[in-house]
C-alpha cells in the first residue's frame, strides 16, 4: 500500500511540475488550420527580436515573455503566416492561432511538349548559389532546445520468445513506454570547420541501465541541405549532381513579406535509398531555402524531415528542424521523433560571399549568357545586382576558395583539417531546477511525454532497491553465475560524454564460446577457453589494457595461454604479448572457427591447419599524420608442429572420407611438415594516403580518406639463421564513389622474396576458401585452396567489387526498397613459380531475409573454365 501511495504521489508531483510551466508570464496556445487539424511543430516567432519557439506534436506551444507589447508570427509549411499583437503584463495569456492554407499561384508560363519545367532553372540557379550560402557566414552562435522522443510500440511473438525478457532486463526498456531526452545546448560554428557545442542542461526518463552507458544528452542537428550530402550518403536536391537523381516540378509560388517563394516538388528518378522526395520552397532572386518537407526510406525505416528558415541579417537560417522515423525491423516496431529549435542567433557575415547577383541560366537565358561570355569575374569585386552566369559563379568560387586557402596557410592554419568538433557537458547539466526549464524549454511536452516521465519515475521508485541489488554497474560484486556465463564489471564514475568507466573488468567464460562454435578441432579435440581483461581509460585519447587467455585442449591434454598489455596515447599504440598458443599457418586466419567446426564435425573436412608457438612479441603503431602511418613489430618464437588426434571422430562419419593431415598440401613443397625450431620475425609497414584530410573530435584526430588511394609497403623478415628469409610487398587500395552506378572497391598486392624461406609457415599464403560460407574479408577468394598455391616466388593479387544501386533484380522498385543489393566482383591471382593464373568472377545478391546473401562464382585456371560454386554471406 505504501508503495502504491508513493507511486501515485510521484506521478502527481511530475504532472504538477510540468503544469507549473504555465505559471510564468508569457503566451501559450494551440496552432491549427482552418480544418481544425493540429499543426505539429509549427513555428512561433517574436517579430521584434526574431526569437521564438515551436509547437509540440499536439500543436501546443508555450513561450515565456517579460512585460511588453509583441507581434507574434505563426508559421507552418504550406500555410500563410499569421501575425498577432499581444500585450504581456504579469500573467500567461492564451493565444491560439488558426492558419490558412497557402494560396499557390502559377506564373504565366507557356508549356509545350519540348519546353522545360520552370522548376529546373530555379533549381539550377539555387545549386549555383548553394556554396555561397555555406561560406557567407564567418561564424554564428545560438542557443538550442533539442528533444528526442522514442517508443518501441510492438515486439513480435518470436522476438519476445527469443530475447524479450533479456532485452528488458539488460536495457530496462519497456514496450509501450515513451522515452524522452531533452537538452539545452549552446552551439558555436566558425569557418571553415570549427564546431563547439556545450550541453547546458539535460533531462530524460531513460532507464538507469541505459543511463549508465553514457551519452545521456542529445546533440544539435546541423543538417544543411546546401551541402551535397546533408547527412550520410543522402543526396541533397541542391547537390551539384542533383539533376542526375531527381525530377523537379514547379507547383507555383506564394508571396511572403514581399518576397516570392517558389514551391518545387522533388521526385527521385530512382528510389535507391539515398534520395529524398517531397517539397522544397525556394526564395526567388536570393535563392535561399525558405522551408522544406522531405521524406526518405531505407530497408527498415520511413523518415520525414521538415525545416523552417527565417531571415537574420538578410541571411535565411534554420530555426526549426523536425525529424520523424518509424521503424519496423527484426521484430520491433516503433518511432523516434527529433526536434531542434534554434534561437538567439549571433551571426558574423563574410561579405565576400554574401552576394546577390542576377544569376543567368545558360540553358534558358541563352542571349544574356552569350553576351557575358568571356567576361572575367574578379573575386575581389562584389557581384550584387551584377549579371553572372552559373559557370562564372563556379569559377568565382574556385578562385576565392583557393585564395582563402593560401591566406590560411600564411596564418599557419591547418588546411587539411576539414572538421573540428568539440563538445562539453556543463557540470550542472543534470542539476538545473524547474525555473530554469520553465524559461528554456522551447517545445512543450505532450501529454504522452509527460506520462512517460511520470511512468519512468514510478517504475524507478518501484525497482530502485532491486536495481541496486542486481546492477553490477552500481555495485561490481561477484556472483557464482558470473563464473559460468561471464560478466563485465565497471568501476568508478562513468564519463558523462562518452559513457566509459575509468576502470572495467571483463570475463569471458568457456560457455560463452559455445554459441560461437569455437570449441573443437582435429588437433586439440574438444577444448575449453576463457579470457580476462582489465581496462583503464580516463580520457578519450588514452587507454591501457591488461589481458589474458587460457585454453585447455582436452584431446591432447595441453594448456595454452596468452598474456598481453596494450597502451594507447593519442596516435601511438604499443602492444606486448607473450604465451604458448596455437596459430593457423596463414596468420591472417583464412578459415573462421565456426566454419571449421561445422565442416569438421558434419562433413569430415578439417580445413584449419595449426601449429603451436611459445612466443613474445611487440608492436608499435604511430599515425604520424593523416597522410602517413607506420607500424613496426617483432616476434621471437619457438614453433612446434602438431598432429591430428588419431582417436578423434566427427559427429557425422562420411563414407570413404578421412580427415586430411595437419600438414597442408602445396605445389612447391612436397612435405610441409617441420621440426621444432626458433624464429625471430621483424616486420615494418608504411601506409601513405597522399590526399587524406583529417577531423578532430574533442581534440582526438581521425583520418578522412574517402574516395582517395592508400599505398602500403610491407617488409617481412626472418632474422635467425635457421629461419632466415626476406619478403617485400607493395599494395594499392581505393574506394570509388560512382554516384548512380554505386561504389567500386579495388585492392592490388604485388610482392616477392629477396631471400626464400626454409619453413612453409613463412611462405606467402593467400586467403582462400573451400566452404560454402564466404569470408567477411574483402581480400579473400571465394573458391581457392587455402595452401596449395602458397609460394616463395613473386605474386600478384587483384580484388575488385562493384556494388550497384540498380542492376538486375534491383531494377524492381519494391525489391530495392526492401533492401536487396547487387554486386559483381572479379578476383585474380598470379603465381609465376607454379605457372598458375587464377580468375574468379561472380554475382552477389545481399539482403535476403535482411540476414544473408548469395553469390554465384565462376572460376578459371590458366584461362580455362574450372568450376561454378555457390557461396553464402551473412550480414554483419
Amino acid at each position: 500500500m505504501n508503495k502504491i501511495f508513493k507511486n501515485l504521489l510521484s506521478t502527481s508531483l511530475v504532472i504538477l511540475f510540468f503544469n507549473s510551466f504555465s505559471w510564468s508570464a508569457g503566451i501559450k496556445g494551440t496552432v491549427k488550420n482552418t480544418k481544425n487539424e493540429l499543426l505539429s511543430f509549427a513555428s512561433v516567432i517574436i517579430k521584434e527580436s526574431g526569437k521564438g519557439t515551436m509547437a509540440n506534436e499536439d500543436g501546443q506551444y508555450e513561450l515565456t515573455l517579460s512585460a511588453g507589447t509583441y507581434t507574434i508570427i505563426f508559421q507552418y509549411l504550406g500555410h500563410k503566416n499569421l501575425e498577432k499583437k499581444v500585450v504581456i503584463q504579469n500573467e500567461t495569456i492564451t493565444l491560439d492561432a488558426v492558419l490558412e492554407e497557402q494560396a499557390i499561384s502559377l506564373k504565366e508560363v507557356e508549356f509545350s511538349a519540348k519546353s522545360e519545367d520552370p522548376a529546373y532553372t530555379i533549381i539550377r540557379k539555387t545549386i549555383s548559389m548553394a556554396r555561397f550560402k555555406i561560406l557567407e557566414i564567418n561564424e554564428y552562435s545560438a542557443r538550442t532546445y533539442v528533444k528526442g522522443t522514442g517508443q518501441v510500440s510492438e515486439v513480435s511473438a518470436l522476438m519476445k520468445a527469443i530475447a524479450g525478457k533479456r532485452i528488458e532486463k539488460e536495457s530496462g526498456l519497456k514496450i509501450g513506454q515513451v522515452y524522452v531526452l531533452e537538452s539545452i545546448n549552446d552551439v558555436n560554428v566558425k569557418q571553415p570547420s570549427a564546431v563547439k557545442e556545450k550541453v547546458v542542461s539535460t533531462r530524460n526518463n531513460l532507464p538507469k541501465q541505459l543511463q549508465s552507458q553514457g551519452g545521456n544528452f542529445i546533440s544539435v542537428s546541423r543538417t544543411n541541405f546546401y551541402n551535397p550530402k546533408p547527412f550520410g550518403d543522402m543526396i541533397s536536391p541542391l547537390s551539384p549532381v542533383a539533376l542526375a537523381y531527381y525530377k523537379f516540378k514547379y507547383e507555383g509560388f506564394f508571396t511572403e513579406n514581399g518576397q516570392t517563394v517558389n514551391k518545387i516538388r522533388v521526385t527521385p528518378k530512382s528510389r535507391n535509398g539515398n534520395v529524398f522526395e517531397g517539397i522544397i520552397n525556394i526564395i526567388e532572386d536570393s535563392w535561399y531555402i525558405h522551408s522544406l518537407d522531405l521524406r526518405f526510406s531505407d530497408d527498415n525505416t520511413s523518415n520525414t524531415v521538415k525545416m523552417i528558415y527565417a531571415p537574420n541579417k538578410e541571411i535565411w537560417l534554420p530555426i526549426n528542424y523536425t525529424f520523424r522515423s518509424e521503424f519496423d525491423a527484426f521484430g520491433f516496431k516503433g518511432f523516434f521523433n527529433y526536434v531542434t529549435n534554434v534561437r538567439n542567433y549571433t551571426v558574423s557575415v563574410n561579405e565576400k560571399y554574401h552576394q546577390r547577383p542576377v544569376v543567368i541560366d545558360e540553358k534558358i537565358d541563352k542571349a544574356e549568357a552569350k553576351s557575358l561570355k568571356g567576361e572575367k569575374v574578379n573575386s575581389k569585386i562584389a557581384l550584387s545586382q551584377k549579371q553572372v552566369t552559373r559557370k562564372q559563379l563556379n569559377k568565382f568560387l574556385k578562385e576565392s576558395e583557393k585564395e582563402d586557402k593560401k591566406d590560411r596557410k600564411k596564418k599557419g592554419e591547418d588546411v587539411d583539417l576539414v572538421r573540428s568538433y568539440n563538445i562539453e557537458i556543463d557540470s550542472l547539466h543534470n542539476k538545473r531546477n524547474a525555473d530554469f526549464w520553465n524559461d528554456e524549454r522551447q517545445v512543450p511536452l505532450t501529454p504522452l511525454e509527460i506520462k512517460g516521465y511520470a511512468q519512468a519515475d514510478s517504475i524507478a521508485l518501484t525497482n530502485e532497491e532491486q536495481f541496486k541489488k542486481d546492477s553490477v554497474r552500481n555495485l561490481p560484486a561477484f556472483k557464482f553465475s558470473h563464473l559460468i556465463f561471464g560478466k563485465n564489471y565497471n568501476y568508478g564514475k562513468r564519463d558523462n560524454l562518452f559513457g566509459f568507466h575509468p576502470k572495467s573488468l571483463s570475463y569471458s567464460s568457456p560457455l560463452s564460446q559455445l554459441p560461437a562454435l569455437d570449441f573443437v578441432n582435429t588437433v586439440d579435440g574438444y577444448f575449453l577457453q576463457g579470457s580476462l581483461r582489465y581496462d583503464i581509460r580516463e580520457k578519450l585519447t588514452r587507454r591501457e589494457s591488461f589481458y589474458g587467455d587460457l585454453r585447455y585442449a582436452l584431446g591432447r591434454k595441453a594448456l595454452n595461454w596468452n598474456l598481453g598489455y596494450y597502451y594507447l596515447k593519442n596516435q601511438h599504440t604499443v602492444e606486448i604479448k607473450t604465451g604458448r598458443y596455437i596459430q593457423q599457418f596463414n596468420n591472417e586466419n583464412p578459415i573462421s572457427t565456426p566454419a571449421n567446426t561445422i565442416y569438421t564435425m558434419l562433413a569430415e573436412r578439417n580445413y584449419q591447419k595449426i601449429y603451436q608457438k611459445d612466443y613474445i612479441s611487440a608492436e608499435y603503431r604511430n599515425r604520424l599524420s593523416e597522410k602517413i602511418t607506420i607500424v613496426a613489430s617483432g616476434e621471437y618464437a619457438e614453433r612446434k608442429a602438431l598432429e591430428n588426434l588419431s582417436t578423434f571422430k566427427p559427429w557425422i562419419d562420411v563414407k570413404d572420407r578421412d580427415f586430411s593431415p595437419n600438414n597442408p598440401a602445396n605445389n612447391e613443397l612436397a612435405n610441409t611438415a617441420f621440426n621444432t625450431h626458433k624464429s625471430f620475425l621483424a616486420e615494418g609497414i608504411i601506409a601513405w594516403r597522399p590526399f587524406a584530410k583529417k577531423r578532430k573530435y574533442n581534440d582526438r584526430e581521425y583520418t578522412i580518406n574517402e574516395g582517395n588511394p592508400i599505398f602500403r609497403v610491407k617488409s617481412t623478415n626472418g632474422l635467425l639463421a635457421e629461419s632466415k628469409f626476406s619478403r617485400l610487398q607493395g599494395s594499392y587500395e581505393q574506394f570509388f564513389d560512382l554516384e548512380k552506378l554505386g561504389n567500386l572497391h579495388i585492392l592490388a598486392n604485388y610482392g616477392g622474396y629477396l631471400q626464400k624461406p626454409t619453413y612453409f609457415i613463412d611462405y606467402r599464403h593467400f586467403n582462400g576458401n573451400q566452404t560454402i560460407l564466404r569470408s567477411f574479408r574483402f581480400d579473400a577468394y571465394r573458391n581457392l585452396d587455402y595452401y596449395l598455391h602458397s609460394t616463395t616466388g613473386n605474386y600478384l593479387e587483384v580484388f575488385a567489387q562493384q556494388d550497384f544501386n540498380k542492376l538486375l533484380l534491383t531494377q524492381i522498385t519494391p525489391l530495392r526498397i526492401y533492401g536487396l543489393k547487387e554486386s559483381v566482383f572479379a578476383n585474380y591471382l598470379k603465381v609465376p613459380n607454379q605457372q598458375f593464373e587464377y580468375l574468379e568472377v561472380g554475382y552477389g545478391l545481399l539482403g535476403l531475409g535482411k540476414l544473408f546473401g548469395l553469390e554465384v562464382v565462376g572460376n578459371f585456371v590458366n584461362g580455362k573454365y574450372d568450376a561454378t560454386v555457390l557461396r553464402i554471406k551473412f550480414n554483419r
